[in-house]
């Protein structure tokens, strides 16, 4: 079983957490022939529509169905449009949150594992910058509760946070690491070292080329030790929030990759 569940400390004590399903996949062979073999999977839209990503229409709570749209683009033709606003419902027995998630062709993280994430968001005018908590992307353990690691939109500021559903001592932690601006896209690139020893993981996030945050370790690590099934953690990207937010919010992701290097991964010149 898998939960998306994201937030601070009070708001996970408060809910009850989200139970979703979704199964491991090999790794996608879109990448465009000549790219380096170390990038394991993009998910830049061009296909125009969402068949680069895993079907996951159980992460669809409280939103409209995920569009393709040609405006806003980062590059190229097609980017996708997430968007929440508590006027739409979905049951299929999802409680405690609203999203709208997509899940990378990607074979899920393991103990060890180094990877580098690159996307591209945009929050459209009237997103609610300064709610409380919003999730954009995480790296998910395999059972339910808040992630080891994710990117968080919360009053007026990009974070980096997690921690706080380890199963045996949460310790969560809450990192700003820049404006939160709507209208503009802004370019990430995160490098994870995946570990449920503190010692070992780590994290550092680029956001349009400047280094946002330098290497940072959890101290909960950046995944939680295995409690079911066989997977560690997992990707999951999109637009996740609290159902007390009322204000519609719509997310715009482009040019998503990841890979084993952070060249496989780097964007051509734009």
């Amino acid at each position: 079983m898998r939960a998306g569940r994201g937030g601070r400390a009070a708001a996970w004590a408060a809910a009850a957490f989200a139970l979703v399903f979704a199964g491991c996949a090999a790794p996608s062979s879109s990448a465009a022939e000549g790219v380096s073999s170390e990038l394991l999977w993009a998910g830049d839209l061009e296909t125009g529509d969402l068949s680069q990503f895993q079907d996951g229409p159980w992460n669809l709570v409280g939103g409209v169905p995920p569009k393709i749209v040609e405006d806003p683009v980062r590059s190229g033709r097609y980017a996708v449009a997430l968007t929440l606003d508590r006027t739409t419902t979905s049951a299929d027995g999802i409680c405690c949150g609203s999203r709208n998630e997509l899940l990378p062709k990607v074979p899920d993280l393991r103990e060890g594992d180094e990877r580098w994430f690159a996307f591209s968001t945009y929050l459209e005018p009237g997103f609610p910058v300064d709610a409380y908590w919003q999730v954009l992307t995480q790296f998910k353990q395999d059972g339910d509760g808040p992630p080891p690691l994710g990117l968080y939109v919360e009053e007026g500021q990009y974070r980096i946070e997690g921690g706080g559903g380890h199963p045996w001592s949460p310790d969560p932690f809450d990192t700003p690491i820049g404006a939160a601006t709507t209208g503009e896209w802004v370019d990430w690139t995160i490098h994870v070292v995946f570990s449920s020893n503190p010692d070992t993981g780590s994290v550092e996030v680029w956001k349009n080329g400047a280094l946002a945050l330098p290497r940072f370790a959890p101290p909960a690590g950046t995944m939680y030790p295995k409690m079911f099934g066989t997977a560690d953690s997992y990707v999951k990207t999109g637009y996740y929030r609290s159902p007390d937010i009322a204000t519609p919010g719509t997310l715009v992701l482009d040019d998503w990759r990841i890979g084993t290097t952070r060249e496989s991964v780097d964007r051509s010149p734009s």
